[in-house]
C-alpha cells in the first residue's frame, strides 16, 4: 500500500513479480553467483566476491546500480572493487597486492573496524523480545491461536520459483508444492475437518475507543471500522502439534509470477500485520476474536508418505542411552534377526564381487535430522526431473533418495481405522537403493536392464530398459522410479490442466511442445545421462563420480600400472557431501581402515530385512536418546523400536 504513493519506484530482481506490477522501472539483477562484491567480516577485514561465471541475461548487480545512482560512468568487472581496494594504499606492487586480495579472497592488512562487534545479551534479548508477541491468553477451541512460520522449502516466498525446493517434501508433513494449515488430530476432530478440508480464518481486530471530546469541543469523528482479515486454507493433520493452534507456513499463495510458483498454496501474509507478525491470539488489546469454520470443500494436497508407522518391522532403530548402557547389542534383537540363521559361506563364487575395491555406505540416524539437504544434492547432481504437484499425487516423484517419517506413540494406534497418534515421538530414515548383494530386481528383468559393477554396485543399462517396472515391484524398499512422461524435455513450468478437459498435458505429449530452455540444459550434469519416457532409474551410488575418482587414479598412475586403487575416503556421493551432520559416510568397505568400514564395525550398526537375505550395501546406525527425566513425557522417547515400545509399556 505504500509502495503506491511512490511516484517513481525503481525495482532490482531475479523474476517478475508482485512488487514488479507496483514498479515504473524494473532492472534485470544479475546472480550473486555472477557478479563482483565486497562485504566485511565480522573482524573487520575486507573481503572479495568473485563470480563463478559471467551473467547469462547481462544484468545488474547492486554496485553497478548504486554506481549508476551516483551518476558515475558504468563499468565492467572489478573494477568498482578494485577502486575500492586500491584506495586503502596496499603496501608494495599495486598489481601483486591485488592479486593477492583475490587469490586470499580477503586482506589482511586492512581492517575497516577498530574493534570486532561484542556480544551484548541484553541487546540480543531486548530485539528478540521485541520480533516476538508477549504470550496471551491460552488458546481453546472457539478462540484458537495462529502462529505464522516461515516455509521449511521456500522461506518466505523468496524461493518460490525454485522448483526442486518447491517438490522437495517437507520433512515433517511430507507435504510438496502447497502450505496448509498445520492442526493436531484433536483439534481436527473439534472443528470435524480432515486433511485437505478448507477452513476460513477470521481475525476481527479490536476498535479503538474514541476518546471523549475536551470541553467546549465537538466530538471527534468514530474510527473507521476496521475490516476483518480473512483466509481460506486447506488443513493438514500433523500429529503431535499442539491443540487449539493453527500454523501456517508463509511465501505460498502468490499470483502474477507467470512462472513454477504462481498460484500454489495459500497467501498467508492476508493474517499478518506489523504488530503481529508471528503470533495471533485474541488477547483483547489488538485482536477481539479469531473465528475458524468449515467450508465444506476440498483442496488436492500432494503428500509422499501417508502412513505413519512403522508397524513393528524394525526399520528405525533406537533406545535411550539407559537401556544402550545395559544391553550394547540390542539392535540384534528387534524384527528377530538375533533369530536369523548365521550367514555361512557360500560355495558359489558371485563373479561381480571380485574387485579389489568394493563400496558401500553408512547412516547415522543419531546426526540425522531429516534435513533433505541430501535429496536436493542427489537431484542437482543425477539430473533428476521435476515431475509436478499431479505427479506427485500419483505416486510418481522420481526422487532417488527420500527421507522416510515415521511417527511412534506410548499407547500404539491403528492408522487403517483412521485413528491417529496423539503427542508421538517422530523419527527419520534416509532411504535410497540399498545396493543388495543378491537383488530381487536383477532376478526379475527380463533384458538385463539392472546388473551387477565389478565394485558391487546394483546399476542401470537404460537403453536395454524396456519399462516391464517388474523390478520395482520386486524391490522391497521402494526406491526404484519410472518416468511415466519425458518429464526432462518438458519443464515443470509449461505443465499445466488441458483446458475443459482437466487432463494432464503430458497426455497429448505428441502434439505439445517439447523441449527444455538452455537454462534448463545449463543446469544438467553432463556426466550423468538424461533419462526418457520408459526407462527405470534409481540410486547409482554416484557411479559417475566414482569413475571419475577412477580416471583421475589412471592419469596420475600411468599406463604401466596393473592394481589401481582409489585412495581412501579420496571422494564421496553427493548425499553424503552434502549431509550437514556427516551422517552419511560412503567408502571401500574391504578397507578396514577406511571411514565406512570402521561405522559397519559399531554396535550401533544394522541392515535393513536382513531376513530377506539380500545383504544390502547400505546399513544404519541405531539412533540412542537421552531425554532428561525431568522433562514432561520424557517417558515416551526412544520407543520407535518395537522391544523399546514393549519395555515402556511395563
Amino acid at each position: 500500500e505504500l509502495q503506491k504513493k511512490v511516484p517513481d519506484v525503481i525495482r532490482l530482481g531475479y523474476y517478475e513479480d508482485e512488487t514488479s506490477a507496483l514498479s515504473r522501472w524494473n532492472l534485470p539483477a544479475s546472480h550473486f553467483l555472477e557478479s563482483w562484491g565486497d562485504a566485511l567480516s565480522s573482524e573487520g577485514h575486507y573481503l572479495a566476491i568473485q563470480p563463478m561465471i559471467l551473467p547469462l541475461f547481462g544484468g545488474f548487480s547492486e554496485l553497478d546500480l548504486l554506481n549508476a545512482v551516483m551518476g558515475k560512468p558504468k563499468v565492467d568487472g572489478p573494477e568498482l572493487v578494485q577502486e575500492t581496494f586500491q584506495a586503502s594504499k596496499p603496501s608494495g606492487d599495486p598489481a601483486t597486492a591485488w592479486s593477492k586480495f583475490l587469490h586470499d579472497g580477503f586482506a589482511s592488512h586492512i581492517l575497516l573496524r577498530d574493534q570486532p562487534p561484542a556480544f551484548n545479551g541484553n541487546t540480543a534479548g531486548g530485539i528478540a523480545h521485541n520480533l516476538w508477541s508477549p504470550p496471551g491468553p491460552a488458546p481453546t477451541p472457539e478462540s484458537p491461536e495462529v502462529v505464522l512460520v516461515r516455509d521449511y522449502s521456500i522461506d518466505d516466498g523468496r524461493y518460490i520459483n525454485n522448483a526442486w525446493l518447491q517438490e522437495m517434501p517437507d520433512p515433517i508433513t511430507k507435504l510438496t508444492w502447497d502450505n496448509a494449515a498445520l492442526i493436531s488430530p484433536r483439534y481436527a476432530k473439534t472443528l470435524g475437518v480432515e486433511t485437505g478440508d478448507l477452513i476460513k480464518i477470521t481475525v476481527n481486530d479490536v476498535v479503538p475507543v474514541t476518546p471523549p471530546p475536551a470541553e467546549g469541543k465537538p466530538a471527534p469523528p468514530p474510527p473507521p471500522p476496521s475490516m476483518p482479515r480473512e483466509l481460506e486454507i486447506a488443513v493438514l493433520i500433523s500429529p503431535g502439534h499442539a491443540d487449539n493452534s493453527i500454523t501456517i507456513p508463509l511465501g505460498y499463495g502468490r499470483a502474477s509470477l507467470n512462472s513454477v510458483g504462481e498460484h500454489s498454496g495459500f497467501n498467508g501474509y492476508l493474517l499478518r500485520t506489523a504488530s503481529n507478525p508471528h503470533y495471533i491470539v485474541a488477547d483483547g488489546k489488538a485482536i477481539a476474536s479469531i473465528a475458524v469454520k468449515k467450508v465444506g470443500r476440498k483442496y488436492p494436497l500432494s503428500i509422499t508418505q501417508d502412513h505413519f508407522s512403522i508397524e513393528g518391522r524394525g526399520l528405525v532403530r533406537e533406545a535411550t542411552l539407559e537401556h544402550y548402557r545395559e544391553d550394547n547389542e540390542f539392535v540384534k534383537k528387534i524384527a528377530g534377526d538375533d533369530e536369523l540363521p548365521p550367514q555361512l559361506p557360500s560355495i558359489y563364487r558371485h563373479p561381480p564381487l571380485q574387485s579389489a575395491q568394493q563400496w558401500g555406505m553408512t547412516i547415522d540416524l543419531n546426526t540425522c535430522t531429516g534435513c533433505s539437504a541430501c535429496v536436493i544434492a542427489c537431484q542437482a547432481e543425477n539430473n533428476v526431473p521435476v515431475v509436478g504437484k499431479l505427479e506427485v499425487a500419483h505416486g510418481r516423484a522420481m526422487h532417488w533418495l527420500r527421507i522416510d517419517r515415521y511417527f511412534a506413540s506410548e499407547h500404539g494406534y491403528d492408522q487403517d481405522k483412521g485413528e491417529l497418534p496423539e503427542d508421538p515421538e517422530m523419527v527419520h530414515e534416509p532411504m535410497m537403493c540399498q545396493h543388495c548383494e543378491n537383488a530381487p530386481c536383477e532376478t526379475v528383468c527380463p533384458v538385463n536392464a539392472t546388473i551387477h559393477s565389478e565394485d558391487g554396485l546394483n546399476v542401470m543399462a537404460y537403453n536395454r530398459c524396456v519399462g516391464t517396472r517388474y523390478c520395482a515391484n520386486n524391490c522391497p524398499f521402494k526406491v526404484r522410479r519410472f518416468n511415466f512422461f519425458d518429464y526432462n524435455q518438458r519443464p515443470v513450468g509449461k505443465k499445466k490442466i488441458a483446458g475443459a478437459l482437466n487432463v494432464y498435458k503430458e497426455y497429448f505429449a505428441p502434439f505439445t511442445e517439447k523441449g527444455a530452455p538452455d537454462t534448463i540444459k545449463l543446469s544438467k550434469n553432463p556426466n550423468v545421462t538424461v533419462r526418457m519416457r520408459g526407462v527405470m532409474e534409481k540410486c547409482t551410488f554416484c557411479v559417475q563420480r566414482i569413475e571419475e575418482a577412477k580416471i583421475a587414479v589412471h592419469i596420475r598412475a600411468g599406463a604401466s600400472a596393473d592394481d589401481l586403487r582409489i585412495p581412501r575416503d579420496s571422494f564421496t556421493t553427493a548425499c553424503a557431501q552434502a549431509c550437514p551432520n556427516e551422517a552419511i559416510v560412503f567408502g571401500d568397505i574391504r578397507d578396514p581402515e577406511s571411514k565406512v568400514s570402521k561405522m559397519k564395525l559399531q554396535d550401533r550398526n544394522y541392515r535393513l530385512l536382513q531376513y530377506l537375505n539380500v545383504n544390502t550395501r547400505v546399513s544404519y546406525l541405531a539412533r540412542i536418546r537421552n531425554p532428561n527425566p525431568k522433562m514432561p513425557d520424557a517417558q515416551k522417547i526412544g520407543i520407535a523400536s518395537p522391544n523399546e515400545k514393549e519395555e515402556a509399556k511395563e
